[in-house]
């Protein structure tokens, strides 16, 4: 991670090229965020309505399924690593 900072900043004298690395790192990460937030949509909204049928059913209410869901999760992503 510091080789990546050390490359971006540099010989950056001027506050313009600090300005512009900064907004350039900001643009790539929101970018990184809406994809990946694309990607998961379809996923959510089938969840969405599996919850919504199992409330109404009276199976659980929302607060332990977020966190049956929270749990899942980062047991999943500590599971499985993507390298």
């Amino acid at each position: 991670m510091n080789i990546f900072w050390g490359v971006f900043f540099f010989h950056r004298d001027k506050q313009v090229n600090l300005f512009s690395v900064m907004g350039s790192m900001y643009g790539a990460v929101l970018f990184i965020g809406v994809n990946n937030a694309s990607t998961v949509q379809p996923v959510v909204a089938i969840e969405r309505t599996i919850f919504y049928r199992e409330r109404a059913a009276g199976m659980y209410s929302a607060i332990p399924y977020a966190i049956a869901q929270v749990n899942f999760f980062i047991t999943y992503s500590c599971v499985i690593k993507d390298y």
